[in-house]
């Protein structure tokens, strides 16, 4: 029998008996992976619903699973996580969006700085990286990813939370020492672009009360300080003590 594979299907709902997967994951899993009648499957909605079926039958072209368990919630931590973080250029914050998807962010939100160097955004291809990842994961919720957006505009939506601003100053406290990261609901983790955040931004997370974070002595490129701080927050959240 083979187990392991996560199907992503977005119409799937709970209380169901039986579902039909047909398209590429049909293929994916008979073509490619050579599945069987009656090997396990998970499958999940991207909205926190995860499902283990079997295989009950193999048709032409799609395949009838029957569901055998519903779990809420699987793979996920018990707090929200938001990545925002500053456009990167070339490849980089598609990188950071499939390892943070990996490490169990909830959303990211690509931020246009001061320091911004690349201005487009290919929300399109950041999702379908964010599906392969959460798949991979065993995830059952995908991250949303947000269009571009203006610092200042995020900042004055003021959103409830705990938002830890990455900034490499002696002034910053660690992010192992935060104990408000055990209590706060939602968590935001904040990281500048490649020319570090500007006066400007550092002095509106200042006044809007933001903690401002800490990551450790080496001086980190952007997508390695974001990867690096959702990992440390991640471990921190899924510690029992």
């Amino acid at each position: 029998m083979i187990t392991g594979e996560q199907v992503y299907l977005p119409a799937l709902q709970g209380g169901q008996s039986r579902i039909t997967i047909e398209g590429s994951e049909f293929h994916h899993l008979i073509r490619v992976r050579r599945y069987d009648v009656g090997d396990e499957i998970w499958v999940v909605n991207g909205q926190g619903l995860g499902v283990l079926t079997c295989i009950e039958s193999i048709e032409q072209e799609s395949l009838v699973l029957k569901i055998n368990q519903e779990v809420l919630e699987r793979g996920e931590m018990a707090r929200k996580i938001t990545l925002v973080v500053a456009n990167l250029k070339g490849d980089h914050l598609e990188l950071v969006t499939e390892k943070a998807t990996e490490l169990g962010v909830q959303e990211i939100v690509p931020l246009l700085t001061d320091h911004t160097i690349k201005k487009g955004l290919n929300r399109d291809r950041l999702e379908r990286i964010a599906i392969a990842a959460m798949k991979q994961s065993r995830r059952s919720r995908l991250p949303i990813i947000r269009n571009l957006t203006p610092f200042h505009s995020f900042v004055q939506q003021q959103l409830q939370g705990i938002h830890l601003f990455c900034y490499a100053d002696d002034s910053s406290q660690s992010i192992l020492e935060i104990d408000k990261i055990h209590v706060s609901e939602e968590i935001f983790i904040w990281i500048g672009p490649e020319g570090d955040w500007s006066k400007d931004e550092i002095d509106l997370a200042s006044f809007s009360n933001y903690t401002f974070t800490g990551l450790g002595p080496r001086r980190l490129r952007a997508e390695t300080a974001a990867i690096h701080a959702v990992g440390i927050l991640s471990a921190i959240l899924q510690d029992p003590s």
